[in-house]
Protein backbone atom coordinates (compact mmCIF):
# COMPACT_ATOMS: atom_id res chain seq x y z
CA UNK A 1 0.00 0.00 0.00
CA UNK A 2 2.74 2.48 0.94
CA UNK A 3 4.75 1.90 -2.23
CA UNK A 4 1.68 2.32 -4.42
CA UNK A 5 0.72 5.49 -2.55
CA UNK A 6 4.22 6.92 -2.92
CA UNK A 7 4.29 6.18 -6.65
CA UNK A 8 0.95 7.92 -7.08
CA UNK A 9 1.97 10.92 -4.99
CA UNK A 10 5.24 11.28 -6.85
CA UNK A 11 3.42 11.35 -10.17
CA UNK A 12 0.90 13.87 -8.82
CA UNK A 13 3.64 16.15 -7.47
CA UNK A 14 5.52 16.07 -10.78
CA UNK A 15 2.30 16.96 -12.64
CA UNK A 16 1.69 19.81 -10.17
CA UNK A 17 5.15 21.22 -10.84
CA UNK A 18 4.90 20.80 -14.61
CA UNK A 19 1.50 22.48 -14.93
CA UNK A 20 1.96 25.76 -16.79
CA UNK A 21 -0.80 27.44 -14.81
CA UNK A 22 0.88 26.65 -11.51
CA UNK A 23 4.23 27.90 -12.74
CA UNK A 24 2.67 31.17 -13.88
CA UNK A 25 0.48 31.78 -10.84
CA UNK A 26 2.71 30.47 -8.06
CA UNK A 27 6.04 31.58 -9.45
CA UNK A 28 5.87 34.26 -12.14
CA UNK A 29 2.89 36.18 -10.75
CA UNK A 30 4.16 36.10 -7.17
CA UNK A 31 7.64 37.18 -8.22
CA UNK A 32 6.00 40.16 -9.92
CA UNK A 33 4.10 41.00 -6.73
CA UNK A 34 7.30 40.88 -4.68
CA UNK A 35 9.20 43.01 -7.17
CA UNK A 36 6.40 45.61 -7.02
CA UNK A 37 5.64 45.48 -3.30
CA UNK A 38 8.82 44.78 -1.32
CA UNK A 39 9.95 47.84 0.64
CA UNK A 40 6.70 49.67 -0.20
CA UNK A 41 4.87 50.86 2.94
CA UNK A 42 1.33 49.58 3.27
CA UNK A 43 1.86 46.51 1.07
CA UNK A 44 2.96 44.11 3.78
CA UNK A 45 -0.04 41.81 3.32
CA UNK A 46 0.59 41.41 -0.41
CA UNK A 47 4.24 40.62 0.32
CA UNK A 48 3.36 38.04 2.98
CA UNK A 49 0.90 36.22 0.73
CA UNK A 50 3.23 36.31 -2.29
CA UNK A 51 6.18 35.04 -0.24
CA UNK A 52 4.15 32.10 1.04
CA UNK A 53 2.88 31.14 -2.41
CA UNK A 54 6.26 31.55 -4.12
CA UNK A 55 7.83 29.56 -1.28
CA UNK A 56 5.34 26.76 -1.83
CA UNK A 57 6.30 26.66 -5.50
CA UNK A 58 10.04 26.48 -4.81
CA UNK A 59 9.63 23.87 -2.07
CA UNK A 60 7.53 21.62 -4.27
CA UNK A 61 9.51 22.09 -7.46
CA UNK A 62 12.79 21.66 -5.59
CA UNK A 63 11.63 18.35 -4.15
CA UNK A 64 10.52 17.20 -7.62
CA UNK A 65 14.04 17.89 -8.85
CA UNK A 66 15.54 15.89 -5.97
CA UNK A 67 13.18 12.98 -6.61
CA UNK A 68 14.45 13.01 -10.18
CA UNK A 69 18.07 12.76 -9.00
CA UNK A 70 19.06 16.45 -9.05
CA UNK A 71 20.58 17.18 -5.64
CA UNK A 72 20.64 20.92 -6.38
CA UNK A 73 16.88 20.80 -5.99
CA UNK A 74 17.50 20.95 -2.24
CA UNK A 75 18.77 24.51 -2.68
CA UNK A 76 15.52 25.49 -4.37
CA UNK A 77 13.50 23.72 -1.67
CA UNK A 78 15.41 25.53 1.08
CA UNK A 79 14.78 28.84 -0.66
CA UNK A 80 11.10 27.96 -0.61
CA UNK A 81 11.27 27.11 3.09
CA UNK A 82 12.94 30.46 3.81
CA UNK A 83 10.28 32.37 1.87
CA UNK A 84 7.45 30.68 3.75
CA UNK A 85 9.22 31.17 7.08
CA UNK A 86 9.70 34.88 6.30
CA UNK A 87 6.02 35.16 5.39
CA UNK A 88 4.97 33.81 8.80
CA UNK A 89 7.51 35.83 10.76
CA UNK A 90 6.43 38.99 8.97
CA UNK A 91 2.88 38.37 10.12
CA UNK A 92 4.08 37.58 13.63
CA UNK A 93 6.04 40.83 13.88
CA UNK A 94 2.83 42.77 13.40
CA UNK A 95 1.23 41.20 16.47
CA UNK A 96 2.25 41.93 20.07
CA UNK A 97 3.18 39.09 22.44
CA UNK A 98 3.69 38.74 26.17
CA UNK A 99 7.09 38.41 27.85
CA UNK A 100 7.41 34.75 26.90
CA UNK A 101 6.72 35.46 23.24
CA UNK A 102 3.27 33.88 23.51
CA UNK A 103 0.03 35.08 22.03
CA UNK A 104 -2.51 33.99 19.42
CA UNK A 105 -0.83 32.88 16.21
CA UNK A 106 -1.32 35.45 13.41
CA UNK A 107 -1.24 32.59 10.88
CA UNK A 108 -2.83 29.17 10.77
CA UNK A 109 -1.50 26.71 13.32
CA UNK A 110 -0.99 24.14 10.57
CA UNK A 111 1.08 26.58 8.50
CA UNK A 112 3.28 27.26 11.49
CA UNK A 113 3.55 23.57 12.34
CA UNK A 114 4.62 22.49 8.87
CA UNK A 115 7.08 25.38 8.54
CA UNK A 116 8.64 24.59 11.92
CA UNK A 117 8.96 20.89 11.07
CA UNK A 118 10.45 21.73 7.67
CA UNK A 119 12.84 24.11 9.40
CA UNK A 120 14.07 21.32 11.64
CA UNK A 121 14.25 18.80 8.81
CA UNK A 122 16.13 21.17 6.48
CA UNK A 123 18.30 22.82 9.19
CA UNK A 124 16.87 26.26 8.50
CA UNK A 125 19.26 28.75 10.18
CA UNK A 126 16.63 31.50 10.30
CA UNK A 127 13.82 29.57 11.97
CA UNK A 128 14.64 30.17 15.66
CA UNK A 129 12.05 32.99 16.11
CA UNK A 130 9.40 30.73 14.58
CA UNK A 131 10.40 27.85 16.87
CA UNK A 132 10.00 30.13 19.88
CA UNK A 133 6.57 31.27 18.75
CA UNK A 134 5.35 27.71 18.14
CA UNK A 135 6.90 26.42 21.38
CA UNK A 136 5.14 29.05 23.47
CA UNK A 137 1.62 28.14 22.40
CA UNK A 138 -0.60 27.55 25.45
CA UNK A 139 -2.35 24.25 26.10
CA UNK A 140 -5.63 25.91 25.16
CA UNK A 141 -4.38 26.23 21.56
CA UNK A 142 -4.69 22.49 20.99
CA UNK A 143 -7.80 20.47 20.34
CA UNK A 144 -8.72 16.95 19.37
CA UNK A 145 -7.62 17.42 15.75
CA UNK A 146 -4.30 19.21 16.33
CA UNK A 147 -2.11 16.25 17.30
CA UNK A 148 0.69 17.18 14.89
CA UNK A 149 0.82 20.75 16.19
CA UNK A 150 0.97 19.53 19.80
CA UNK A 151 3.72 17.08 18.89
CA UNK A 152 5.70 19.85 17.22
CA UNK A 153 5.42 22.02 20.33
CA UNK A 154 6.84 19.21 22.47
CA UNK A 155 9.66 18.52 20.00
CA UNK A 156 10.62 22.19 20.20
CA UNK A 157 10.41 22.04 24.00
CA UNK A 158 12.82 19.09 24.03
CA UNK A 159 15.17 20.98 21.73
CA UNK A 160 15.07 23.94 24.13
CA UNK A 161 16.01 21.71 27.06
CA UNK A 162 12.50 21.71 28.54
CA UNK A 163 10.45 18.81 29.78
CA UNK A 164 7.78 17.82 27.24
CA UNK A 165 4.13 17.56 28.22
CA UNK A 166 3.10 14.03 27.24
CA UNK A 167 -0.70 13.96 27.19
CA UNK A 168 -3.64 12.72 25.12
CA UNK A 169 -3.31 15.89 23.03
CA UNK A 170 -0.52 14.14 21.16
CA UNK A 171 -2.85 11.46 19.81
CA UNK A 172 -0.92 9.01 17.59
CA UNK A 173 2.33 10.88 18.28
CA UNK A 174 2.12 10.15 22.00
CA UNK A 175 4.18 6.95 21.88
CA UNK A 176 7.08 8.66 20.09
CA UNK A 177 7.69 10.76 23.19
CA UNK A 178 6.96 7.88 25.54
CA UNK A 179 9.83 5.94 23.91
CA UNK A 180 12.06 9.01 23.41
CA UNK A 181 14.77 7.72 25.75
CA UNK A 182 13.78 4.06 25.82
CA UNK A 183 14.24 1.13 23.48
CA UNK A 184 15.37 2.51 20.11
CA UNK A 185 13.66 -0.35 18.27
CA UNK A 186 10.33 0.67 19.75
CA UNK A 187 10.98 4.29 18.87
CA UNK A 188 11.73 3.29 15.28
CA UNK A 189 8.48 1.32 15.13
CA UNK A 190 6.48 4.29 16.42
CA UNK A 191 8.13 6.58 13.88
CA UNK A 192 7.28 4.16 11.07
CA UNK A 193 3.69 4.13 12.33
CA UNK A 194 3.39 7.93 12.13
CA UNK A 195 4.69 7.77 8.55
CA UNK A 196 1.81 5.40 7.76
CA UNK A 197 -0.42 8.09 9.25
CA UNK A 198 1.39 10.66 7.09
CA UNK A 199 0.38 8.80 3.94
CA UNK A 200 -3.19 8.63 5.18
CA UNK A 201 -3.22 12.40 5.74
CA UNK A 202 -2.27 13.82 2.34
CA UNK A 203 -5.75 14.13 0.85
CA UNK A 204 -8.78 16.13 1.78
CA UNK A 205 -9.63 19.47 3.26
CA UNK A 206 -7.80 20.00 6.53
CA UNK A 207 -5.55 16.95 6.10
CA UNK A 208 -2.27 17.58 7.88
CA UNK A 209 -0.07 16.93 4.85
CA UNK A 210 -2.34 18.20 2.08
CA UNK A 211 0.43 20.58 1.03
CA UNK A 212 2.28 19.57 -2.17
CA UNK A 213 5.82 19.98 -0.77
CA UNK A 214 4.99 17.95 2.34
CA UNK A 215 3.18 14.99 0.84
CA UNK A 216 6.28 12.88 0.11
CA UNK A 217 8.73 14.46 2.52
CA UNK A 218 8.85 12.68 5.91
CA UNK A 219 9.39 15.98 7.66
CA UNK A 220 8.12 14.83 11.05
CA UNK A 221 10.62 11.96 11.29
CA UNK A 222 13.47 14.08 9.91
CA UNK A 223 12.54 16.74 12.49
CA UNK A 224 12.77 14.10 15.21
CA UNK A 225 16.22 13.18 13.89
CA UNK A 226 17.28 16.83 13.94
CA UNK A 227 16.18 17.30 17.53
CA UNK A 228 17.85 14.08 18.66
CA UNK A 229 21.08 15.14 16.95
CA UNK A 230 20.79 18.52 18.69
CA UNK A 231 20.52 16.66 22.01
CA UNK A 232 23.32 14.18 21.16
CA UNK A 233 20.92 11.26 21.07
CA UNK A 234 21.21 8.44 18.50
CA UNK A 235 18.57 8.21 15.79
CA UNK A 236 17.31 4.69 15.02
CA UNK A 237 16.87 3.56 11.44
CA UNK A 238 13.23 3.87 10.44
CA UNK A 239 12.07 1.19 8.03
CA UNK A 240 9.43 2.84 5.89
CA UNK A 241 9.16 3.49 2.14
CA UNK A 242 9.07 7.27 2.72
CA UNK A 243 12.58 6.99 4.17
CA UNK A 244 14.02 5.45 1.01
CA UNK A 245 13.30 8.08 -1.63
CA UNK A 246 15.91 10.58 -2.84
CA UNK A 247 14.39 13.15 -0.47
CA UNK A 248 16.04 11.23 2.39
CA UNK A 249 18.86 9.24 0.83
CA UNK A 250 20.32 12.33 -0.87
CA UNK A 251 21.58 15.25 1.21
CA UNK A 252 21.76 19.01 0.56
CA UNK A 253 25.01 20.92 0.57
CA UNK A 254 25.98 22.11 4.07
CA UNK A 255 25.81 25.79 3.11
CA UNK A 256 22.35 27.37 3.15
CA UNK A 257 21.64 28.99 -0.25
CA UNK A 258 21.26 32.73 -0.79
CA UNK A 259 18.13 34.19 -2.38
CA UNK A 260 17.49 37.86 -3.21
CA UNK A 261 13.88 37.95 -2.05
CA UNK A 262 14.74 36.14 1.17
CA UNK A 263 17.61 38.54 1.90
CA UNK A 264 15.32 41.53 1.41
CA UNK A 265 12.56 40.02 3.55
CA UNK A 266 14.99 39.18 6.33
CA UNK A 267 16.47 42.68 6.16
CA UNK A 268 12.96 44.13 6.53
CA UNK A 269 12.26 41.87 9.52
CA UNK A 270 15.44 43.05 11.24
CA UNK A 271 14.49 46.69 10.59
CA UNK A 272 11.13 46.48 12.34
Amino acid sequence: MSLAAITSLRRTLAEWAERAGNRKFLREDQEAVLHASLDVPGRETQVQVAAWMLGTWHLGNGFVRVLGGDGRGFDEARQGQALRRCSLLSRARQQPTNRRGAGPLPFSQLQGTLTALLGLALDDPGAEPLYERMRNQPDSAFGEDTHLAAFTRELLALRAGERPIVTHRLGPYHDVLVHWTGDERLLAQRLAAILDLHLESVRGRGAAFDDPPCQLYPLEVLAVGSVRQWLDLPMPKVEHPLMFTNLVTMAPDPEWPAHDFVARLERELRRR
